[in-house]
């Protein structure tokens, strides 16, 4: 038995050691920047393959025209950014992470790709500080995606009622989750190859993340528009896990 892969019960994780992993994620060179934090080092074709695909399925579930101001929690190298900015260029955009150094990744992108109304700053998303946001609520959009599986439990229902708060009624908050197929499976500090160093995550099942987003989404007017799995089968990998998406709305709005 791998102790440090754990199946069925719910185990803490560490967030110093996840925090001292991305940090080292930000400060390597990779053929695709976007395999920072989408992994993949040695596939570059398919981080981009998935990175289209996931961008084109919420264009197509989502109205983004009608999208001014948007909070991207756990936002990486800024890839959603460029995305939103080079098509919408009237929106505002605010992109925080806990890690300095994919936070510097994702504003020299941004000057090189001349997206000046791309703004990102240091902030942990357990610890959002509304007040202290460079950008600030509410928001139409809010983006979660693949955030929740670094976070223990507690923190995962803060992060999601902390958004439902944040969100402009109307507004539609886009989850995007790596699950567990047939059940919760934990990896703690658990050496992978692919990356070359030790991994710390939650994977959850589908299940599961309805029950934590019922108890933190409550009286917020916030609910599930939609679910679905994110990728065709040619883009999966694990045979444990899948890719999964929700769009939430808060009731209100013009929508």
């Amino acid at each position: 038995m791998d102790v440090r892969r754990i199946k069925g019960r719910p185990v803490a994780i560490d967030y110093e050691s996840t925090q001292a992993f991305f940090e080292s994620r930000g400060q390597r060179q990779y053929a695709n920047l976007l395999s920072a934090t989408m992994y993949q080092d040695e596939q570059p074709e398919l981080v981009a393959a998935r990175d289209l695909a996931e961008k084109q399925r919420v264009s197509s579930v989502l109205a983004l025209t009608d999208i001014g101001k948007v909070f991207d929690i756990g936002c990486g190298v800024g890839r959603w950014g460029w995305f939103l900015a080079e098509h919408y260029p009237e929106l505002r955009y605010l992109g925080v992470d806990f890690s300095a150094s994919l936070i510097e990744q994702a504003q020299r992108e941004a000057a090189s790709r001349d997206l000046g109304q791309l703004a990102f700053q240091i902030m942990s998303a357990t610890s959002l500080q509304p007040n202290d946001l460079q950008l600030p609520a509410p928001f139409d959009l809010l983006l979660i995606s693949g955030l929740l599986i670094y976070l223990n439990d507690a923190d995962c229902a803060k992060v999601l009622r902390d958004a439902a708060l944040l969100c402009a009624p109307g507004g539609a908050i886009y989850l995007r989750e790596p699950v567990g197929i047939e059940e919760r499976f934990t990896l703690d500090r658990f050496y992978s190859s692919e990356l070359a160093e030790e991994y710390s995550a939650i994977y959850r099942t589908v299940e599961e993340l309805h029950g934590l987003m019922a108890e933190a989404l409550k009286g917020t007017e916030v609910a599930i528009e939609q679910e679905d799995v994110l990728f065709a089968d040619s883009l999966e990998k694990r045979a444990e896990t899948r890719q999964y998406f929700f769009i939430l709305r808060r009731a209100g709005g013009s929508q």
